[in-house]
């Protein structure tokens, strides 16, 4: 009797045991699980969108312009920063305030020949009640004193609009903004709609782009498009959707409102790439790009489980809009799929989750 085999047979079923353990997922004796993080497979709205090169121009920008004639007497430089309401140009008023001056000596003038002929015309009146008048003397002193009522009326209006000129003989700026330029200066006679100068708001920016007339139908008012500038980038609101004016130009104009903090990113005149649809939305299944692995045999995506463990799926990539792109294959909305960590798993491999990705 060999008194060994029963302690052979017993050696052998443990090694048995601990080979099964190292091999099924997540036992204690194999390898540990992958740390990965994941994202979920979304339904949505995929556009593939071209870039088209568009300009940044302010909303506000104003012809700075002399409204009445006259020598200049300031006119604010260039970089001048001005708020509403603030002076930007001014002309010599000496000459205005010498004919309001007069005007103002021919309206008392009117006035008091106006009060004399009142007082004949009751007089008159009274005598041709005694007939100690002609009624033709009355008729005839109505007459004046209906001429210097008028010339009292013509001598206020003309005062009024010689203090109307008074008061546009300084240029008020129209919006919060800065002088861009300066075409006339102090010491300069000017005419009546002469422009003075330019200025301009930097605060309200907007983009402005030619976009192909076969993009009509695709972009609409309020519409969310992505923006695209030198290392940044942000969401505007298309405001106006201007049709041509020129059938030949073929292109319609994009009004597009920045948000604020662009502001401090770009600049008026800089060109910038707006994101226009190419065709008009539909709802899709879609990853996280990082999601994607190339290799020379496809494409594909690990799906993670509810074992814990990773399923290599085959997938067929479509558009993409922004960090998404659009995917056919064996996938379903809300599964798990990997993001990082991804790159060295296998079909079956045993993975932890760390982190999800917030969609």
């Amino acid at each position: 009797m060999n008194i060994f085999k029963p302690a052979i047979l017993a050696a052998c079923g443990f090694l048995t045991v601990l080979a099964a353990s190292a091999q099924a997922p997540g036992g204690g004796e194999g390898p540990p699980p992958s740390p990965v993080r994941v994202d979920r497979v979304i339904s949505t709205e995929i556009v593939p969108t071209v870039p088209i090169t568009g300009t940044l121009f302010s909303r506000n920008d104003m012809q700075i312009t002399a409204a009445v004639d006259g020598q200049l007497t300031y006119v604010a430089e260039p970089g001048t920063a001005v708020k509403a309401g603030d002076v930007v140009a001014t002309i010599d008023t000496r000459p205005l305030q010498l004919q309001l001056e007069e005007l103002e000596a021919q309206a008392r003038r009117a006035s008091s020949q106006l009060d004399y002929l009142e007082k004949q015309v009751e007089r008159e009146r009274n005598l041709v009640t005694r007939n100690s008048t002609a009624a033709t003397q009355l008729e005839q002193t109505l007459s004046n004193r209906d001429i210097a009522a008028s010339d009292l009326a013509i001598a206020r209006s003309r005062i009024q609009q010689t203090q109307d000129q008074l008061n546009r003989s300084s240029i008020k700026a129209g919006f919060d903004g800065v002088v861009t330029a300066r075409v006339h200066r102090e010491g300069e006679t000017v005419g009546r709609g002469t422009v003075l100068g330019r200025m301009t708001d930097t605060e309200s920016l907007e983009v402005r782009v030619l976009a192909p007339l076969h993009h009509a139908g695709r972009v609409r008012v309020n519409d969310e498009l992505r923006l695209f500038g030198f290392e940044s980038s942000f969401t505007g609101i298309v405001r106006s959707v201007v049709p041509p004016v020129d059938s030949r130009t073929q292109a319609m104009e994009l009004r597009i409102d920045l948000p604020p903090e662009a502001r401090f990113v770009w600049s008026l005149g800089q060109l910038v790439s707006v994101a226009v649809p190419l065709r008009s939305a539909k709802d899709t299944l879609a990853v996280n790009r990082d999601a994607l692995i190339l290799r020379q045999d496809g494409t594909y995506v690990y799906r993670v489980r509810d074992d814990g463990t990773a399923e290599r799926v085959a997938v067929q990539t479509g558009e993409s809009s922004g960090e998404f792109v659009a995917v056919s294959g064996e996938l379903g909305e809300g599964d798990q799929v990997v993001v990082r960590g991804g790159e060295t798993l296998s079909d079956g491999q045993a993975v932890s989750v760390i982190d999800v990705t917030a969609s």
